[in-house]
């Protein structure tokens, strides 16, 4: 057995744990070493064995095939990941995710299984394993998952098994799929042992109360770096916005924004709406021109108003919900930037004013972007506009391993705005 400490989410094998099975302590395990190695079943395990069951089952992996080279085994760890997760759907969705993860980041993955519905208490553990295909060493790089499920008055109590599960030495990564309890005491400690929490503020309930807590925790210089997925699906949103304005022709507009229009998928109008992508985009934006909180946020239904200072001057925002694609539900798809400006040079006309569009195409696959100022033809492009998969999203978020302090900033005006 080898070790080697000190990895980084994301930097490959280099500082990576590494563990080679070893001899087999017990026979007459060939069909469980199929079932949870080859096929990633889930082996029921008792809590206090966790840890005895996992050594047991890698030493064994060996056994099953010692003359199979295409089948030999490495286990691999760069990181810790944490998942909190609500019921056995979202437990599925996490287990496939990780297992999609595992070639580029292999890591011990917690996935802790809240049922607070039901009513017995009780926790129970299960483990499985995740590889992938063969090395050109003839090695398959494989993972574990450690599934915990508590049940009823267990499920407040999850955070207590997930100090001694930790792999040493490594970072240790929340993920939290789904809406964050940010008000229970598992969220704070679960917090407490991490190194970066990943959210989806797609996900979020209440997406004003959560970004609002997020944005508290920011301001105090929380140790933990805060990353969210729908920060990383609105990077083709910012890189178009600013493109706009790489131009020196309409570089002048940028001081001299007048009016903002988003339109974003919403859901039926008696459920929550989210705008939480679209504050996210409204705090970057805040954040790189200075505008600050006036008025807070005012829901109207699916729609909203914001008024922000602009330099002592107010600017409306407005966010419009539709319900055309209910399974992008929180996800821009057009967003409309008023400007105008005063051209000192042009006595007859001192005035211009010019309208920024991005429209997402029907098929989600591209936006086109359009200018118009004053009477001029419109300028418009068509640009590729990819929709990344969760998995895609997640190693993003993996492949970062410091605080992203744009982000951050961004999230806290994001929840200043909620705020009403």
């Amino acid at each position: 057995m080898s070790e080697n400490n000190g990895a980084k989410p994301g930097n490959g094998v280099e500082n990576e744990k590494v563990v080679t099975a070893a001899t087999p302590t017990e026979t007459g395990v060939v069909d469980e070493v199929v079932m949870v190695i080859e096929q990633g079943e889930a082996r029921p395990v008792a809590l206090e064995n966790i840890e005895k069951g996992l050594t047991a089952l890698w030493q064994a992996a060996t056994k099953a095939n010692p003359d199979d080279a295409n089948k030999a085994v490495m286990r691999a760890c760069v990181f810790n990941l944490v998942i909190c997760v609500d019921g056995d759907e979202q437990l599925a969705q996490a287990t496939e995710t990780v297992a999609q993860i595992t070639w580029s980041y292999p890591c011990r993955a917690l996935v802790l299984v809240r049922k607070p519905e039901e009513a017995q208490s009780e926790t129970t553990a299960s483990i499985s394993a995740h590889c992938q295909l063969p090395t050109a060493t003839g090695n398959r790089v494989c993972c574990e998952q450690i599934t915990i499920v508590g049940t009823g008055q267990a499920a407040d109590g999850l955070w207590s098994m997930v100090l001694p599960l930790l792999v040493p030495d490594l970072p240790v990564v929340l993920w939290w799929p789904g809406d964050p309890c940010i008000h229970e005491a598992l969220f704070d400690r679960l917090l407490e042992t991490a190194d970066r929490l990943i959210v989806d503020s797609r996900a979020f309930i209440d997406p004003g109360a959560t970004f609002t807590r997020l944005a508290q925790l920011v301001g105090t210089g929380h140790k933990v770096a805060f990353s969210d997925l729908s920060w990383s699906r609105l990077n083709t949103w910012r890189l178009n916005m600013a493109e706009f304005f790489d131009q020196p022709e309409f570089l002048p507009y940028l001081s001299h924004i007048d009016r903002l229009e988003i339109h974003y998928e919403a859901p039926e109008n008696h459920q929550h709406p989210n705008f939480s992508e679209a504050l996210l985009l409204i705090g970057w934006l805040a954040y790189q021109l200075g505008w600050q909180p006036a008025f807070g946020l005012q829901n109207r239904g699916n729609d909203a108003s914001l008024i922000l200072n602009q330099a002592g001057a107010p600017l409306s925002v407005t966010l419009h919900g539709h319900n055309d694609r209910m399974d992008d539900l929180g996800g821009i798809t057009r967003m409309n930037i008023y400007a105008s400006r005063t051209v000192t040079d042009e006595a007859e006309a001192p005035l211009r004013s010019a309208t920024f569009t991005i429209a997402l195409s029907d098929e989600y696959d591209h936006a086109i972007t359009t200018v118009q100022q004053d009477n001029e033809p419109a300028v418009t492009r068509k640009v590729m506009f990819t929709k990344p998969s969760r998995t895609d999203l997640l190693c993003e978020n993996l492949a970062v391993v410091r605080h992203d302090h744009l982000y951050e900033s961004s999230l806290e005006l994001a929840g200043h705005f909620s705020q009403k």
